[in-house]
């Protein structure tokens, strides 16, 4: 995960990413729960399992990636009309992936944020 991302960013940008993180999970639950159910079971709890992760901000590319994919399968089974807003779960698992958790998440606690240190003698000009 570390290789994945070279900060993990705090602040404001690291709220906006939480707060994306919740929406998108509320999003896939939702969908799971409505939509999918009656036509995929399995699908439908693999989604719920993805946002459990993404709200957690656990392996969230990885969750991310897989809930879009998900998502994507589950545009395949239905058999309504297909609008632009059908895709929007996809887009923002997509971006969320690429973006990922920020610093308010168990990848930044596990795999990012530290603080190097140097000892004597690393830094000296002499």
């Amino acid at each position: 995960m570390q290789k994945l991302f070279s900060m993990f960013p705090g602040g404001a940008p690291g709220l906006a990413l939480l707060i994306l993180r919740l929406f998108v999970s509320a999003l896939y639950v939702f969908d799971a729960l409505t939509g999918f159910a009656a036509f995929n079971v399995p699908l439908a709890c693999v989604l719920v399992a993805c946002a459990l992760a993404i709200i957690a901000g656990f392996m969230t590319p990885i969750a991310a990636g897989l809930a879009a994919l998900s998502e994507t399968i589950g545009l395949n089974a239905q058999v309504m009309q297909i609008t632009l807003n059908s895709f929007a779960p996809v887009a923002i698992g997509v971006a969320l992936a690429l973006l990922g958790p920020g610093a308010y998440s168990l990848d930044a606690r596990v795999f990012g944020r530290r603080l190097l240190e140097f000892g004597p003698g690393v830094n000296d000009d002499k």
